[in-house]
């Protein structure tokens, strides 16, 4: 029986894990991206 439950939950998780990411994930991450390097690009530059 436990057999059958983890080899279900295994296909599940591997049938969810095939589908496409959500394109608002998508567009999330880009924006999250784009306020990591404009941070990034206020940094005082280190002279050492």
């Amino acid at each position: 029986m436990n057999q059958q439950i983890d080899d279900n939950l295994r296909r599940v998780y591997a049938d969810a894990a095939k589908e496409p990411v959500p394109e608002r994930f998508t567009k999330l991450l880009e924006q999250l991206r784009k306020q990591a390097a404009d941070k990034q690009d206020e940094r005082p530059e280190d002279d050492s």
